[in-house]
């Protein structure tokens, strides 16, 4: 018998025994398309990652005073413990061939803009000259930020398009040097305009209190005074910006260690630690990654249970059709034809389940990704490894029914009612 006969007949079998088949199939759908559609979306989730952190300079990294645990805790932490102005500017001084800017974390928070009926809300940041280079705004008009701002605690403000539409009717000339009010319990707090940057949605890891709200930046100094009631030059963290991306973590450690000689060598009660953007996207990449496998190993379970119903089924089969078995051995098929037929069977139930698993992922996959707004296709190898998953699950799971009915007497099986 030759194997597109061979096909027939399964095909055959298959139709004669629709719910059966179907039901047979349901676990290889289940799992293969719970694969493909969990490799989509983490696929999908890592992009969404990586864009959102392109928002974020990739080199710019967090330099944080911390309690040295365990002999001590933040209760502990004295004023003089902390990050001073002074020390992030002997380090632009002395390490200006490595050491690009600093960024300062200053008070924030959810406001809004208004003027006349018009408001705006607004994620009001209170920072220094180099967040420039970590959120990586592109200015339409104006300046950002500069030292002078900060050294003469200026009323500036760095605003968004998105606040210049509602607020200067689109016009961004008129923005320039103009003031804004934000409203702050009900007080109001006159800022000038200086720069115009680009508004773009909030992606995960920038800088948002909210989703929407674009951000409005000051200086830290006036900030922390409005917000905050204070002005210090103290810091718990600051964001260092270098030049170099290939040695952002070697440059991080050289001043870490700099200053730990320099300002903490007798201070046991604080560490210096360091983490860097491309840090946080490889532990982030990584988790999702080892997420990703061990969900992806739940689903292939399903998988195994689907083999585990080729064979019961295949079984019945060999059982039902031991009649035909017997005839068609008495007119000269072989061990190897009989084997060969339910083997085929099996792979091409294995096959349609694929099949059908790999539509109703790629389903999933697309759906899951389209809600992270990174709406990703399943690749090529994972649809090829499934489908070849399916077919070994096929060989597999079907020699054994295949290799039952082989052996059957050919006598015993034509008496076989």
């Amino acid at each position: 018998m030759d194997i597109l006969e061979t096909i027939r007949l399964s095909l055959e079998g298959l139709r004669t025994n629709k719910m059966r088949s179907f039901l047979t199939m349901l676990g290889i759908i289940i799992g293969i398309s719970s694969v493909i559609g969990i490799t989509t979306i983490g696929h999908a989730l890592t992009k969404s990652v990586n864009k959102a952190f392109e928002t974020v300079g990739n080199t710019s990294v967090e330099l944080m005073v911390r309690p040295n645990e365990p002999e001590y805790a933040w209760e502990d932490i004295r004023e003089e413990d902390y990050l001073t102005k002074d020390m992030l500017d002997d380090i632009k001084e002395n390490f200006s061939d490595i050491v690009k800017d600093y960024g300062i974390y200053g008070a924030g928070g959810k406001y809004k803009v208004t003027e006349g009926k018009n408001s705006e809300e607004i994620d009001l940041f209170a920072t220094s000259q180099g967040m420039q280079y970590v959120q990586k705004e592109k200015l339409i008009a104006g300046r950002y930020l500069n030292e002078s701002d900060i050294n003469r605690s200026k009323y500036v403000a760095v605003i968004s398009d998105k606040v210049v539409d509602k607020i200067f009717s689109g016009d961004v000339q008129k923005a320039l040097g103009s003031e804004i009010k934000v409203v702050k319990n009900n007080n109001l707090i006159v800022f000038t305009v200086v720069g115009v940057y680009e508004y773009q949605k909030n992606e995960i890891g920038a800088l948002n209190f909210s989703e929407d709200a674009s951000n409005v930046y000051i200086p830290y100094n006036v900030g922390n005074r409005e917000i905050y009631g204070y002005n210090d030059d103290t810091f718990q963290g600051v964001i260092l910006v270098f030049k170099n991306t290939d040695t952002v973590e070697e440059d991080s450690n050289t001043i870490k260690d700099y200053l730990i000689k320099k300002y903490y060598a007798n201070n046991n009660r604080i560490k210096l630690e360091t983490m860097s953007a491309l840090s946080q996207i490889n532990q982030i990449t990584s988790t999702m990654s080892a997420m990703k496998i061990a969900i992806s190993a739940i689903a292939g379970i399903s998988l195994l249970v689907g083999g585990i119903g080729v064979m019961n089924i295949l079984l019945v089969s060999v059982t039902e059709r031991t009649r035909e078995i017997g005839i068609r051995k008495a007119l000269g098929a072989t061990r190897n034809d009989i084997r060969f037929q339910f083997i085929t069977e099996s792979i091409i139930i294995c096959i349609i389940g694929g099949i059908f698993g790999i539509i109703l992922g790629t389903g999933l996959g697309i759906f899951g990704s389209s809600l992270l707004k990174m709406t990703s296709l399943p690749s090529v190898s994972s649809i090829i490894i499934a489908v070849g998953f399916s077919m070994m699950i096929g060989v597999f799971f079907g020699y054994y029914p295949a290799n039952k009915a082989a052996k059957l007497d050919p006598i015993e099986a034509l008496r076989y009612e």
